[in-house]
């Protein structure tokens, strides 16, 4: 565990101010107030304050920044006052600063001002971390911040304050004043109370139990020789030894129990700790916050080694807490599905492998050679049949016209009539081409392998030669699975969204809710507000803004088995072989 070690300059008193210290109770505190309070005034302010910390208990940052704020009205600050704040609690450290207080903090090689005026910060604390809680004054004293780098070389805070004594006295130090802190590790036999083995335990009853025995038989032999006067009075010394030897077994039970429920309380208000920090900064910092309800995992697992079979009802009450917590942070939520429409209503053997969504009406490409069309709000069901979309993997649409894509033959369009043409042929320079999209009547094709996008413009005739829609970019989504556009283009790679438009780089940066992301496909449109990232792998769909923010993420048991999906009306589609299933969102 970190101990604090800590030493004080404290400058020659101001007359008509006060300047002062608290460190006790893992509170420290430095006061430096210009006027309108004399040192006796002062001093008396600052007991009352140690008498406030007997009890005092804070795990979060705006309870450490409520509880200052209570000190400063409670105590009628005068107006001119400087503060430097500093509480620890485990291992997380609470910082405040008002008016002129600083605080500076020295990690192995560096050394940075923290915060200063009035704000506020937490974080973890480090083994040797070095922090100097002061006021504007002493910066002024020394010439600047820089002076302070250069007096640790590896001293402690007593022999910092010795250096510095006669550099500052030397001037006028009325009212200045630094607290020095500095956290070492020190050693606990906490864990060797806690982690006693079972057996270790029963050998030791055992062993009492055989002496008991002993001194029965030892009683008895005893009797048979002596008189009763005697006997009474030998069994009487057993009887007391008897007492002395239970309690001390007793007290060392008690002992052991109370040293596994300092333990347990200890974890609790750890984990609750993390919990609460990575429910302040989810908004701002979600993957900070995701590695707070690491730790906080990672510490009920520590517990639980070193409990064992023990206390097992606390050790799940903990992995229950972090549950709900995580659920509620990264706003995880499973749902339900249930089946919205069964293609063998049209053929016993229709298998479906890939979708398109163009207002309601769902393309779905069967490799039988078979392309349907499913109206989402009435549930009709037509259908077109071309050998030629046997070979395809690659489906959409537009005004009822479809287009699929043949590996090594080009694309392929159906009208209305049914009448099939190749409306694009193959280009020698198309690498993998693993997605396509009607937009406006212009066809765009992503290649995989080439980590371009490629513009064919609708024109009366058919289709316009292609074009990079990529300003200069092209290379860069290279090992892309999907794109979807909504006048934007936005493309899927693994791990990542990025977004284009007018063929230009646009923001999108987004904080997955948890680490090893793994996108199978992402889907956005004109008709719907978010954008969808699938993972296939974990069944969850991610559900973002369309500048890249977080929101929540949908769990489902059935898009882990899907080779497709689509949204539609808060509503997600998903395709099974013959089935399609639904997961309403709201």
């Amino acid at each position: 565990m970190l101990q604090p070690n800590f030493a004080v300059y404290l400058g020659k008193e101001k007359e008509g101010g006060f300047s002062g210290f608290i460190a006790e109770h893992n509170f420290f505190i430095v006061v430096e107030i210009e006027e309108g309070i004399n040192a006796e005034q002062g001093r008396e302010m600052v007991q009352k304050i140690k008498d406030e910390l007997t009890t005092l208990a804070l795990n979060n940052l705006a309870s450490f920044d409520q509880f200052v704020s209570q000190i400063i009205t409670k105590h009628n600050f005068p107006t001119s006052f400087s503060l430097a704040v500093g509480y620890f609690n485990g291992r997380i450290m609470y910082l405040k600063t008002v008016g002129q207080g600083v605080i500076f903090l020295q990690r192995e090689r560096n050394f940075a001002q923290i915060i200063e005026r009035d704000n506020s910060a937490s974080g973890y604390l480090e083994t040797n971390d070095f922090f100097i809680l002061t006021t504007k004054r002493l910066i002024y004293l020394l010439g600047s911040d820089i002076e302070l780098k250069t007096i640790f070389d590896h001293k402690d805070p007593h022999e910092i304050v010795e250096d510095l004594t006669p550099q500052l006295k030397g001037k006028n130090d009325e009212g200045a004043i630094a607290l020095l802190l500095q956290f070492n590790e020190i050693e606990t036999k906490q864990a060797e109370f806690i982690n006693i083995d079972r057996q270790q335990r029963i050998s030791g009853f055992d062993k009492i139990k055989n002496k008991g025995k002993t001194f029965f038989e030892t009683l008895q032999i005893y009797s048979q020789r002596s008189g009763k006067r005697k006997t009474l009075t030998f069994i009487a010394v057993v009887l007391i030894l008897f007492i002395f030897i239970w309690s001390v077994v007793l007290g060392y039970q008690r002992r052991s129990q109370a040293e596994l429920n300092s333990k347990i309380k200890s974890s609790k208000e750890l984990v609750n700790i993390k919990l609460t920090q990575a429910e302040e900064v989810a908004f701002l910092n979600l993957p900070r916050s995701l590695s707070l309800i690491s730790e906080a995992k990672e510490e009920v697992e520590k517990l639980k080694k070193q409990l064992g079979k023990q206390k097992e009802n606390e050790i799940k009450e903990l992995e229950q807490l972090i549950k709900e917590r995580e659920v509620k942070i990264v706003k995880k939520e499973d749902k339900n599905y249930e089946e919205f429409f069964d293609l063998t209503v049209d053929s016993k053997d229709a298998s479906g492998s890939k979708l398109y969504l163009e207002k309601d009406n769902l393309t779905i490409l069967d490799k039988r050679g078979l392309i349907y069309i499913l109206s989402l709000t009435k549930k009709s069901l037509d259908k077109r049949n071309t050998s030629e979309a046997k070979r395809s993997g690659i489906v959409s649409s537009y005004q009822e016209e479809i287009l699929f894509y043949v590996e090594d033959e080009g694309i392929y369009k159906i009208s209305t009539d049914g009448k099939v043409k190749k409306s694009i042929d193959k280009d020698k320079e198309w690498g993998e081409i693993v997605g396509m999209w009607i937009y406006n009547g212009n066809v765009y094709v992503l290649d995989s392998s080439k980590g371009d996008i490629y513009k064919y413009l609708v024109t009366e005739g058919g289709y316009s030669a292609k074009s990079s829609y990529l300003k200069g970019e092209a290379g860069s989504v290279s090992g892309a699975n999907s794109l979807a556009i909504d006048s934007s283009v936005y493309i899927g790679l693994d791990d990542r969204i990025v977004k284009y438009t007018a063929g230009a780089r646009d923001e999108f940066s987004t904080s997955w809710p948890e680490k090893n992301v793994k996108l199978t496909k992402i889907f956005t449109s004109a008709d719907v507000e978010k954008v969808y990232g699938w993972n296939k792998d974990k069944g969850a769909i991610y559900i973002l803004g369309k500048n890249g923010t977080y929101e929540r993420q949908i769990d489902s048991s059935i898009l882990t088995k899907a080779s497709d999906f689509v949204v539609f009306d808060d509503i997600v589609y998903v395709l099974v072989g013959e089935k399609i299933y639904k997961i309403v969102l709201d």
